[in-house]
């Protein structure tokens, strides 16, 4: 019988040997076409082609797709459920992290506390698209993100474990795929404005508003993206304190000017790297490396290594060595 129904491709998806094989053609099964043949899929996955003809009311593409092109595209047939909420960055707990070098905790402007070198982090980003059909481009979108970061001091039983800081980011973007295909991968290019701010006041205040571009670029199992941004200026404060005017005038001298980001899978890990730098003598920035592994269904294992600044707003100018393990929700691709 040459066509099959789902159930008997879960029979035969559940008995395959090889681990990306079977996640490919388990994803597959979920937006399959009745029409598409068992050997149909487990050929696309066998040869890495992630075909977008399998994928309900989107038109096929000439040739193969990258993975993070066919993600793109199942979020677009998702993101309009009622019960769905899509990932926008990474979405991460990490129950216990270690940091060289903590910087105090401020309680208030004029009073501080030791913080301990071991806390928690966790990472909450999602999206909500504001458009359902084509803007200006076949395939384009606009959408609201927001991405709330947190460092929790839950082994710090003295001063009533808080949370040390918590920074807030607000965006929207464009994007919008190009035609532009070298080597035969898949290009997107998106633009956006985003605010950063930690909510806090006085002293303790970081924010800043950012315009940026960026360039994506996927070919089979990876994904490199080059985001450049300009930060939009602010006024002087009059005195220290003052309501108005720019918490942090340098943040540009340590954040730097662009984010480089790099992913790859192999094997069912993925491996990520963000870079950071300031293009200065004094050379400042970040590096985050990052590799996740599978678990238990949709819950991946993470450990997450850190070195630079900018981990956090508070942190902006201090230099942070950190290592930490726990669990991935999502990943990048």
């Amino acid at each position: 019988m040459k066509k099959i129904t789902g159930f008997l491709l879960v029979l035969v998806c559940s008995h395959a040997t090889a681990g990306r094989v079977d996640d490919c053609l388990l994803e597959k099964l979920k937006v399959a076409a009745a029409t598409v043949t068992a050997g149909e899929l487990r050929a696309a996955c066998e040869s890495g082609a992630l075909q977008t003809e399998v994928i309900p009311g989107v038109a096929p593409l000439e040739g193969e797709v990258s993975r993070a092109r066919f993600r793109m595209l199942r979020e677009r047939d998702i993101q309009w459920s009622s019960y769905v909420l899509t990932a926008h960055k990474q979405n991460y707990i990490l129950p216990w992290t270690h940091a060289e070098e903590q910087n105090p905790i401020y309680v208030t402007s004029g009073d501080e506390e030791l913080a301990e070198q071991d806390e928690a982090k966790f990472q909450l980003s999602i999206k909500v698209p504001l458009t359902d059909n084509s803007l200006f481009v076949e395939g384009d979108s606009l959408h609201l993100g927001f991405t709330l970061k947190s460092f929790w001091q839950v082994y710090n039983d003295e001063i009533s474990a808080p949370f040390r800081e918590t920074n807030y980011q607000p965006e929207i973007f464009y994007t919008m795929p190009l035609e532009w295909r070298p080597n035969d991968a898949d290009t997107a290019l998106r633009f956006g404005f985003e605010h950063e701010s930690n909510g806090r006041t006085q002293l303790l205040s970081r924010s800043w508003n950012r315009l940026y571009a960026q360039l994506f670029y996927a070919k089979d199992d990876y994904l490199v993206s080059f985001r450049p941004w300009y930060r939009l200026p602010e006024d002087d404060k009059d005195y220290p304190g003052d309501p108005d005017g720019d918490d942090n005038p340098d943040i540009d001298d340590y954040m730097g000017y662009f984010e480089l980001t790099g992913v790859m899978t192999y094997n069912q890990l993925e491996f990520s790297t963000l870079l950071r730098n300031n293009l200065r003598g004094d050379n400042y920035g970040a590096v985050e490396l990052g590799v996740s592994f599978p678990l238990w269904k949709r819950v991946r294992g993470y450990a997450q290594y850190f070195n630079g600044y900018g981990e956090s707003l508070i942190d902006y100018n201090h230099r942070i060595e950190r290592f930490g393990l726990g669990f991935l929700i999502t990943d990048l691709m």
